[in-house]
């Protein structure tokens, strides 16, 4: 009997709170945990009502796409949340002042965007914006400035223009998914691609540079809003809708989900898909296999090298379908290798907050080359010059 009360007492609390969404404590405690996610996404960290906002987005989570969402869509963010998109004729035109900055530093950088000259333009565009609106200015350059740099880009007048506040944009992305996708990248158009397992020891240093940003931000600036690229992937969200409702509008409840459904209608396909590790294997072993037929097929010739000598034949995964559907027919091996990552990846998120993708440690795939048989090196060879292959006999 006592026990039945006692239930009756808590499920009418749970309706009470429920009844009264105005209450923070019971708008929280009958979310779903997704919803939660999103509310903890979506609530702002400070109020600076018109700040310049800085997206120091580093390569590989998704800042070409939001670069080119920003260049298309300008017009449409001023006239209906005005705010005022600098440096935007071209989607990577932001990419002057950090590599113009980073050269007068005595420090290497993208000499193709270092002008002095266009430099100075573009600071005074941002400096005749209105200082009732919000700016945003976005290029991956940003993402290995140094202290000294920031300093120097703090000092312009149009940075701290009249009431203008700045706010920093930093996107983390998972050690695992870090560095797949720049040995991706590395290898879609190498004819012999590195094999991924030796691409991680020399990671080291590359991964430890987002922790050295981390620190050098925080040592310059007191507003930046962190966030998880891993998990707006999982939400089905984009840098756009952090950037834009999140940073720039500190939008919340109703108003951010109308925001989030403008611009994700607004944005574009998802640029750079990674091939999977599976294609780069097919590739690689393409080509030792002519190699070695060269050596015994005296039919095996690349009629289009300029050389007899030469191994190479021009086959690579970029945007090659027929490795694709190879690399589908080959015996794979799988396993867990986020371990390596995981210590790196708390420490970020327990320095700066951010929420956290939800999903489990992923496993990652790949040709296995003990498990080969005739069939597949026959399927090896269709992608091989022609005079090349070989047949289930092993005869051409």
């Amino acid at each position: 009997m006592i026990r039945n009360v006692f239930a009756f007492i808590c499920g009418a609390a749970v309706v009470i709170v429920c009844a009264f969404p105005l209450l923070s404590l019971g708008h929280q405690f009958c979310m779903s945990p997704g919803q939660a996610l999103v509310e903890r996404l979506a609530t702002p960290q400070e109020t600076c009502l018109f700040p310049l906002v800085i997206h120091v987005g580093p390569h590989k989570t998704g800042t070409t796409s939001f670069q080119n969402f920003l260049h298309d869509n300008a017009e449409w963010l001023q006239r209906d949340y005005g705010i005022f998109v600098a440096a935007n004729e071209t989607p990577k035109e932001g990419a002057y002042i950090p590599c113009t900055i980073k050269q007068q530093h005595g420090r290497a950088t993208n000499t193709q965007f270092v002008n002095s000259t266009r430099t100075q333009e573009l600071f005074q565009i941002i400096g005749r914006m209105p200082e009732n609106s919000p700016v945003i200015l976005s290029s991956e350059e940003f993402a290995n400035f140094l202290e000294a740099e920031w300093n120097d880009f703090k000092r312009q007048a149009a940075v701290h223009f009249r009431s203008r506040c700045l706010k920093i944009i930093l996107a983390h992305r998972q050690g695992l998914d870090l560095r797949r996708s720049i040995w991706v990248e590395k290898n879609r158009i190498k004819e012999s691609p590195d094999p991924f397992v030796i691409s991680l020891l020399n990671f080291t240093r590359a991964y430890d540079l987002q922790q050295e940003r981390l620190d050098i931000l925080k040592s310059v600036f007191d507003s930046i809003d962190f966030v998880s690229y891993d998990y707006l992937y999982q939400a089905n969200y984009t840098v756009a809708t952090f950037a834009v409702c999140n940073t720039t509008l500190h939008f919340t409840g109703r108003q951010w989900e109308s925001c989030k459904e403008s611009i994700e209608a607004r944005m574009p396909p998802r640029l750079n898909p990674s091939e999977l590790p599976t294609s780069f294997d097919v590739v690689r072993l393409a080509h030792g296999l002519y190699t070695k037929l060269k050596a015994f097929k005296r039919t095996c010739v690349n009629s289009n090298s300029s050389s007899n000598s030469s191994s190479s034949f021009g086959l690579r995964v970029y945007k090659n379908l027929d490795v694709v559907r190879i690399a589908e027919q080959m015996p794979i091996k799988c396993g867990v290798l986020s371990g390596a990552f995981k210590q790196s990846d708390l420490l970020w998120y327990n320095q700066t907050g951010a929420v956290q993708p939800t999903r489990k440690e992923r496993s990652i795939c790949f040709v296995d080359e003990a498990a080969l048989k005739l069939k597949h090196w026959v399927l090896l060879s269709t992608l091989l010059p022609p005079g090349c292959q070989i047949t289930a006999e092993g005869e051409s």
